[in-house]
């Protein structure tokens, strides 16, 4: 069982021996298998520029200000503009493309603010269905589960001190994506984690900057242990409600970065003229 940071086991918090304490480098392999594609590996070409086009897309590594080129995709790849082009017509259909105006060269797609709003409201709906179902402790729930996905939180909140001098921040977007994706899993409802995937994914371009101070991560971290513990508990209508600022509380980031993100945009196309 996969729940995005942790690593199940059978044992519960009250019977399970101490395990050894986190590491950067253990993290960082939890967070990659979050991004892992959901299909099978590329069998082709364009399989595979579409591949790792969008693994990067999706983990915000590529600038909003790029312009992808048929050429120097091509280039990149070591391969003809013939499946450079199909893995870019798959990229842009699938939104996370958009053509410039003249046609030609594609960019990353910049979310807009309404969008934004309209994608938090769908969010801030799952997660509370998510969240009373869990707490509800009801058929299908991974009780077991939930226990060590709060005793994780729990470990990473003590260790994180010692941790945030090695942590590339920015990194921290995925283990909370980890969080919200692993706690639908263990409250058995398959559907709305899958929904969770898609509303992270339409984001994470700009959620990607929102980690960039320790004090934003211990926060985050604090509010995750918080729901977990209410959670574990059965405490339906608090988890409910942290869920619900915790949820506010990040709207509230990325609309800031929205227009942070269009202004580095800006930056960077006058800086390359």
């Amino acid at each position: 069982m996969d729940t995005g940071l942790h690593t199940a086991t059978d044992t519960t918090a009250e019977t399970a021996a101490p395990r050894p304490a986190l590491t950067v480098e253990a993290i960082r392999e939890r967070l990659r298998a979050t991004l892992a594609p959901p299909h099978r590996s590329p069998s082709s070409q364009a399989d595979r520029v579409h591949a790792v086009l969008r693994r990067e897309l999706l983990a915000g590594t590529i600038s909003p200000a790029l312009r992808l080129t048929e050429e120097g995709v091509a280039a990149r790849f070591a391969t003809s503009r013939t499946p450079v082009r199909d893995a870019l017509r798959r990229l842009e259909s699938e939104g996370h493309l958009v053509r410039e105006p003249a046609g030609g060269a594609l960019t990353p797609r910049i979310p807009r603010a309404s969008t934004m709003h309209e994608i938090y409201e769908v969010r801030v709906a799952l997660e509370d269905l998510v969240v009373r179902r869990a707490a509800g402790h009801g058929a299908g729930v991974d009780l077991a589960g939930l226990r060590e996905l709060r005793d994780e939180w729990a470990e990473l909140r003590q260790s994180w001190p010692q941790l945030e001098a090695q942590f590339e921040l920015p990194e921290f977007v995925h283990a909370d994506e980890g969080f919200h994706e692993a706690l639908a899993r263990l409250a058995g409802n398959a559907t709305a984690g899958r929904h969770l995937r898609d509303v992270n994914e339409r984001i994470r371009l700009l959620r990607i900057h929102d980690f960039t101070t320790s004090d934003r991560i211990e926060t985050t971290i604090a509010e995750h242990l918080a729901i977990a513990q209410a959670v574990v508990a059965g405490e339906v209508e608090p988890a409910a409600a942290r869920m619900r600022e915790h949820v506010q509380a990040s709207a509230g980031v990325v609309a800031q970065r929205v227009g942070a993100a269009l202004a580095r945009m800006f930056d960077a196309q006058d800086a390359a003229r």
